[in-house]
């Protein structure tokens, strides 16, 4: 619920900013790959949660509107945030304000049932206040009709890979403990294809450099595949021994995906036939020194964790910015105040900061960047390790 709160108080905030009514745009046709995208997402949900509902299989309904949501905040708003940041009111900006609208306005309609209070009051500020001669109620429209002609599975398929490999991907980070604003230089993918509009997406969101695909995973990961005794050893105890023996003579790599994939691998042992499966298999996979990895299914990544002198330039650059950008919030400034920026107390930062003070300009709206001004309201920051003294102000 709060994700959907949230993803219409995005489309509020910007809206608002850019006075933008999109009944002007009722006919605009959108080329933007991910706005085709979750409008198919969208369609094929609506025909889901219709098909569930017909079949009193309301969990089962809810549960699509749930995930839909998340892949709407964390993957469509996330991936767009820069379209609606944009100065210029141009066809990129009013496709993502379009395809935002029509999705929020359609989705409360299928989880008006659901969440009644919280869709009313989406639907009366961004329909009833627009349109007077519309049902006054959400609860009094007709429920969504789908369009077939949107549904675009080849589309799904190829974004839900791209989605599923970033999640891998965010997954393997956590698991060296490396922030996702510290760039890596390459990450390994164990299937052989994809496009390369989602590998870009790809790099992009996770913050690496280079995507090797068709990797060898056994070249970056240690796989430890051992008997489950407890099962394996009630059943087969006196030939645990040669068991063993059996499992280590497999491709690890193989075997592991074959169980973690729900399959069966058969053995024979003195006459006997063995299913190994992850009943009675312990199956650990675990990144090789300077590597992280992370799988599901059939999908295998693996991130260089090695970080040189450049990447980890790169990493402080990306952390101040975040840092700045938490102060304007904390401070309650508009969205496009314009600001002076203070920084002191680590000339090492100072000098990266300085060298890199377009972008950070840029990326902040600051009008100047001041170093080593006495002021009283510095902020002491940790910047991967090192600190820092912050200080931001409106320009007046």
């Amino acid at each position: 619920m709060s994700t959907l709160w949230n993803v219409y108080s995005f489309y509020v905030l910007y809206a608002e900013i850019d006075q933008f009514n999109p009944l002007i745009y009722q006919d605009f046709k959108t080329s933007n790959l991910m706005d085709k995208w979750i409008l198919s997402k969208l369609n094929t949900l609506v025909k889901e949660v219709d098909e569930k509902l017909e079949q009193y299989d309301i969990t089962t309904a809810a549960i699509k509107i749930e995930n839909f949501t998340d892949e709407l905040s964390n993957w469509y708003v996330r991936r767009n945030r820069e379209r609606f940041w944009s100065q210029e009111l141009n066809d990129e900006k009013i496709g993502a304000y379009c395809t935002l609208y029509k999705v929020l306005t359609t989705l409360i309609k299928i989880a008006a049932p659901f969440v009644p209070f919280m869709t009313e009051e989406i639907y009366q500020n961004l329909v009833v206040n627009l349109d007077k001669t519309l049902p006054e109620s959400v609860h009094l429209c007709l429920w969504p009709k789908v369009d077939e002609m949107q549904i675009d599975k080849k589309l799904e398929n190829e974004m839900d890979l791209a989605y599923k490999i970033v999640k891998l991907g965010r997954s393997a980070r956590n698991s060296a403990n490396i922030k996702n604003r510290q760039p890596l230089s390459k990450m390994l993918i164990s299937i052989n294809t994809i496009p390369s509009y989602y590998a870009d997406i790809v790099k992009e969101e996770l913050n690496v450099k280079e995507i090797q695909l068709g990797a060898q995973m056994d070249k970056y990961v240690n796989f430890e595949i051992k008997p489950n005794l407890p099962v394996l050893g009630r059943e087969y105890g006196k030939l645990i021994p040669k068991i063993k023996q059996e499992i280590a003579s497999i491709n690890q790599m193989e075997l592991a995906n074959k169980v973690k994939n729900g399959k069966t691998q058969y053995i024979e042992i003195e006459e006997t036939q063995i299913g190994l499966n992850a009943e009675n298999l312990l199956v650990t996979m675990q990144g090789k020194r300077g590597y992280a990895f992370s799988g599901e299914g059939e999908i295998g990544v693996v991130l260089d964790t090695h970080i040189s002198t450049q990447l980890k330039e790169e990493g402080y650059v990306r952390e101040i910015l975040s840092k700045v950008q938490n102060m304007r919030k904390d401070r309650n400034f508009e969205v496009l105040d314009n600001i002076f920026l203070y920084v002191t107390g680590n000339k090492m930062l100072e000098e990266i900061i300085k060298k890199n003070e377009k972008l950070i300009k840029h990326e902040t709206l600051a009008i100047e960047v001041i170093y080593d001004q006495d002021r009283k309201n510095y902020i002491q920051t940790n910047i991967n390790g090192e600190n820092l003294k912050l200080d931001v102000k409106v320009e007046k």
